[in-house]
């Protein structure tokens, strides 16, 4: 933890490497909840399994074994969109449109429509592999 700018902003480390901050006030009154903010970007915690680009927009999409599947903006540096899933990604595939997403996991296929802030299955493919 530290107290940062004249002691107005508290920042600190999680176990996961990510950092977060907030407007620190020592006379806080107000119920209204602690709004938390990334200090950098929220980068994948864990190793990352799966990359694409997308063919028509300035979109990266990288998945990872920290169960997160995250959209990047490669023009603009930012995070486009970004989704927790239970277990871990291990590939991922634009669409060339740039609205659809295909994640592979373990067992099964996932179809996703990319929205504004989140996305959303729309089709899950369950497979067994037999060795």
């Amino acid at each position: 933890m530290a107290l940062l700018q004249k002691e107005e902003v508290l920042s600190f480390g999680l176990s996961d490497g990510s950092l977060l901050s907030f407007a620190f006030n020592f006379d806080r009154t107000s119920d209204e909840p602690i709004k938390f903010e990334p200090v950098v970007q929220a980068f994948h915690t864990a190793e990352v399994t799966g990359l694409d680009v997308c063919v028509r927009k300035s979109l990266v999409a990288t998945c990872s074994l920290d169960r997160t599947v995250k959209i990047w903006n490669f023009k603009d540096v930012t995070l486009e969109n970004d989704k927790q899933f239970d277990e871990p990604a291990y590939s991922v595939a634009f669409h060339p449109s740039g609205f659809q997403l295909v994640v592979g996991f373990a067992d099964k296929i996932r179809m996703l429509n990319i929205l504004m802030n989140d996305l959303v299955t729309y089709k899950e493919f369950p497979f067994k592999v037999k060795i």
